[in-house]
C-alpha cells in the first residue's frame, strides 16, 4: 500500500512515517515545501491512503490558524480527489468536540460538537470540509497526545520534575489522554478497516487522569518526591495568556503561554469516550500512563530537551515503582537509553542523536527526502 502522510516532520507525522514504513508500506512524506511546489500533485499519484496530520495548534492570528487547519485541509482533499485516493484519514482533535459537561458523561461522537476556542472551531470546520468531500473519509479525534518528540507536554514535564512542582492547571481537573504510539495504531486501523469509512472516532485511554496524577507519574519517572506543590491562580494564568498574545503580535513568535491554552485550562473535564473505536476498529490503548510517561521522560533526557534532576534538588524515589536513582542518572546521561527506553508501539523507540532537533525522524519512503 502507498500512504501519503502530511505533516510528516511533525510530532504525530514522524511516528506515522515510522509505523507505516515498519509494516512494509510505501510512505510518501509530505511537508510544507512540498505543498509549495507546482508539482505537488505528483506526490499523490498512485496513493491508496492519505493521512492528513498537518495543521497548527496555535498561530499568531485566527486567520493564520484557519489557513493552517481549514484551508490546508481543503487543499489536501482536493489533491486526494484528483488522484482518486481510496481513503482520506483526517487527524482532528478532541477540541473540535469540546469538553464534557459532567465527570460521568464523557463526550461521544453522537453529541453535538461544542468547541470553546478558535483552534477547536477550526478543526471542526476542517471536519465539515472532509465530510463534504467525495473521497471516502475517516475522522479521528485524539485526546491529549503525549510521547517522545512532543513539545506541548514538555512544559508540564519540566514543571513537574522539580523539588517544587508548579501547577499551571488546576490539579483536580481531569482529562483524557493517549500515547502517540496508541494513536498511530488507531490511525493505521482507520486506514485499513472497511467499516471505518464515513465514521468519526474518539481515541483515548479508557481511564482519564488528573493533572496531579500526571505530575506524580512524571516525578516518579524522574526519581523525585516534590517537597511542595504550588498551584498558580487561574487569574495569573489568564494574565500570562494575554501577555503571550501581546508578545506574539509584536514579534510574530507564538509562545505556549497564550489565551488559547488558558481557555483550554478552564473546563474541569476534558473527557471523551473511545468505545466506538473499541467496537468498530478493534482498537484499545496498550501503553499505561506510568510506562508512557517514563518512555517520554527518557526521550526528553536523551534529546537534551530536559536536564536530569539530582538528589540535591529533591528526595530520591528509589523505592517507588522499582525505579532506582542510579538507573535514572545513567539513562539521563545517555549511557543506557537504548536499553532503558520502553517500546513505543511494536518496536523500541529509536534513541535520538545527541543534539536531536524537534524534526528528527526516520521513515521508509518511495522518494526519501528530509523534512524542511
Amino acid at each position: 500500500m502507498i500512504v501519503a502522510i502530511t505533516g510528516a516532520n511533525g510530532f504525530i507525522g514522524q511516528h506515522l512515517c515510522e509505523r507505516f514504513g515498519d509494516r512494509g508500506d510505501v510512505v510518501r512524506p509530505i511537508v510544507r515545501c512540498d505543498l509549495e511546489s507546482p508539482s505537488i500533485g505528483d506526490r499523490f499519484e498512485g496513493v491508496d491512503v492519505v493521512v492528513h496530520a498537518a495543521g497548527a495548534t496555535r498561530a499568531p492570528t485566527r486567520a493564520l490558524l484557519r489557513a493552517s487547519n481549514v484551508d490546508l485541509t481543503k487543499r489536501i482533499i482536493e489533491l486526494a480527489q484528483q488522484a482518486n485516493v481510496a481513503r482520506f484519514v483526517f487527524v482532528s482533535s478532541q477540541a473540535a468536540a469540546g469538553p464534557a459537561s459532567f465527570l460521568d458523561a464523557p463526550v461521544t461522537e453522537e453529541m453535538s460538537p461544542a468547541p470553546i476556542d478558535a483552534y477547536g472551531r477550526s478543526k471542526l470546520d476542517a471536519e465539515q470540509a472532509v465530510r463534504a468531500s467525495d473521497t471516502p473519509w475517516v475522522i479521528v479525534r485524539p485526546a491529549a497526545v503525549y510521547g517522545p518528540r512532543d513539545r506541548d507536554f514538555l512544559r508540564a514535564f519540566r514543571l513537574a520534575a522539580r523539588s517544587i512542582a508548579i501547577h499551571a492547571v488546576p490539579r483536580r481537573n481531569r482529562f483524557s489522554i493517549v500515547h502517540v504510539a496508541d494513536l498511530v495504531d488507531a490511525l493505521l486501523r482507520a486506514g485499513d478497516r472497511p467499516e471505518a469509512v464515513g465514521r468519526t472516532y474518539n481515541v483515548a485511554n479508557d481511564a482519564p487522569v488528573s493533572f496531579q496524577e500526571l505530575y506524580d507519574e512524571i516525578a516518579a519517572a524522574a526519581s523525585l518526591v516534590p517537597a511542595m506543590n504550588i498551584q498558580v491562580p487561574m487569574a495569573a494564568v489568564a494574565a500570562a495568556g494575554y501577555a503571550g498574545d501581546v508578545v506574539s503580535a509584536l514579534t510574530g513568535w507564538y509562545t505556549l503561554a497564550n489565551r488559547h491554552k488558558t481557555r483550554l485550562a478552564r473546563p474541569r473535564w476534558w473527557l471523551c469516550d473511545p468505545s466506538r473505536a473499541h467496537d468498530e476498529l478493534g482498537w484499545n490503548s496498550s501503553i499505561p500512563l506510568q510506562r508512557g510517561v517514563r518512555d517520554t521522560y527518557l526521550w526528553y533526557l536523551a534529546a537534551r530537551w530536559m536536564r536530569p534532576r539530582t538528589s540535591g534538588r529533591a528526595s530520591p524515589m528509589s523505592s517507588r515503582r522499582g525505579w532506582s536513582r542510579s538507573r535514572s542518572s545513567s539513562t539521563a546521561t545517555g549511557t543506557s537509553c537504548a536499553s532503558a527506553t520502553p517500546a513505543v508501539g511494536q518496536a523500541s523507540t529509536p534513541t535520538p542523536p545527541r543534539n536531536a532537533p524537534a524534526t528528527w525522524w526516520r521513515a521508509t519512503a518511495s522518494r526519501p527526502r528530509r523534512p524542511a
